[in-house]
C-alpha cells in the first residue's frame, strides 16, 4: 500500500513537473491558451503567477531598456560619493525601486519630472547631512540584439535625465557669495 501511495504521488509530481516545463515552451513560443473555458483560464493564471508565460525574450527586439537611478553626492569640500535609493538589501528590494523608477520614462511633464526627481534626492540627502548637493541621474541599459551582439556591440548606458539639486541655505549662501541677488 506504502509503494502504491509513493508511486501515485512521484507520477503526479512528473505531471506538475511536465506541465509546467509545457507552459514555459509554450510561453517562450507565444503560444497562448484560446477560449473561454476554465481550463484555459486555469493555464493563463497559472502561467502569469508562476512566470512560465513571460517569454523569456531578454535579447527580443522591442524589451523597455533597463533603467537605473544614480545620485551624485557633493560636499563642501568637493569630495563626492555616488549612492542609490536601495542597493543589495533583497531582490524584491530590488524589483520595487526598479518599479519606482521605470514609470518616471513614460512621464512627459518636465515639472513632474523634477518633483520626483526631488523627492528621490531628499531620500538621498537625508543619509548624507552633509551634502551640498545631489545630482541626480537617470540611465537606460541599451542592450543590443543577439545579431547586434555577434557583430560586436555591447550594451550601454544612455542618460536620460540630469537634474542638479541643492539645500535651499546653501544654495542662498552660494548665490550671495557670487554676488546674485534672490
Amino acid at each position: 500500500m506504502e509503494g502504491k501511495r509513493n508511486c501515485r504521488s512521484h507520477a503526479a509530481a512528473l505531471v506538475a513537473v511536465v506541465g509546467h516545463l509545457g507552459l514555459v515552451v509554450m510561453g517562450a513560443l507565444q503560444i497562448h491558451p484560446e477560449g473561454d473555458g476554465w481550463l484555459a483560464r486555469a493555464l493563463a493564471v497559472y502561467g502569469a503567477l508562476s512566470g512560465a508565460e513571460s517569454g523569456y525574450a531578454f535579447f527580443a527586439d522591442g524589451i523597455t531598456p533597463l533603467p537605473r537611478a544614480s545620485f551624485h553626492v557633493s560636499d563642501a569640500g568637493g569630495a563626492t560619493l555616488t549612492d542609490a535609493l536601495e542597493s543589495g538589501a533583497s531582490r524584491e528590494t530590488e524589483i520595487r525601486i526598479l518599479n519606482l523608477i521605470t514609470p518616471f520614462l513614460s512621464v512627459e511633464d518636465p515639472t513632474i519630472q523634477r518633483s520626483i526627481a526631488a523627492s528621490w534626492a531628499g531620500k538621498v540627502l537625508a543619509r548624507h547631512p552633509a551634502a551640498e548637493s545631489i545630482l541626480v541621474r537617470l540611465e537606460t541599459c541599451d542592450l543590443p540584439s543577439m545579431r547586434e551582439y555577434r557583430e560586436g556591440k555591447r550594451s550601454s548606458w544612455n542618460l536620460q535625465y540630469e537634474a542638479k539639486f541643492m539645500i535651499r541655505s546653501k544654495l542662498r549662501a552660494a548665490r550671495e557669495a557670487s554676488g546674485g541677488a534672490r
